[in-house]
């Protein structure tokens, strides 16, 4: 009779904790991601994608999921997105912002929400990138999630609506931090 007693002790104890671990797992929030097609990178003053990605993690808190592709690379970005299986935040900066009007035809093309896209310090200096953007936010994207920093080289002036990038340094390159503080609250 004890041994009975004691495996049925056991029994139900191994039920708690299934029930505990699978209560945990459900309640464990999925990390967000966040996709970032960045701007250039190819000389020395310039930073790498992998640097501008932690640029973005450090503003985030390390609390999403951050992937990178190179300004070259919207393409590769928009499948990405494509073959996703759930919402994620998009970040366009500065010579990546010239596929914001692909990206956003993507995000729609999908059914997901072009509040969780944002276009960082775009280089509206080129006609062709300001075209892109205008008909980004004319498919959805906010123009208050478009950052602009000082000068036109950085979207100043382009966008009535558009966010000034907090002062924060190194100049350009830090707005990445600041659209990760952005998508953190």
């Amino acid at each position: 009779m004890p041994n009975k007693t004691i495996f049925t002790f056991l029994l139900a104890t191994l039920i708690i904790l299934i029930f505990l671990l699978a209560l945990k797992i459900k309640l464990q929030p999925s990390v967000e991601e966040i996709f970032l097609l960045g701007g250039l990178d190819e000389s020395s003053s310039q930073l790498s994608i992998n640097e501008q990605k932690q640029l973005l993690i450090d503003g985030s808190d390390n609390l999403f999921n951050v992937k990178g592709w190179r300004y070259t690379e919207g393409t590769e970005i928009s499948s990405a997105i494509t073959s996703s299986k759930k919402e994620m935040y998009v970040v366009l900066f500065s010579a990546g912002c010239s596929d914001s009007e692909m990206i956003a035809q993507t995000l729609t093309s999908k059914g997901y929400n072009l509040n969780k896209m944002f276009i960082v310090e775009p280089y509206t200096e080129s006609n062709n990138v300001l075209l892109s953007i205008t008909n980004a936010v004319d498919l959805g994207v906010p123009q208050e999630n478009i950052l602009v920093g000082n000068t036109i080289a950085t979207g100043y002036g382009s966008f009535a609506d558009s966010t000034p990038t907090p002062n924060c340094s190194p100049s350009h390159w830090c707005s990445l931090t600041e659209v990760g503080k952005i998508i953190l609250n």
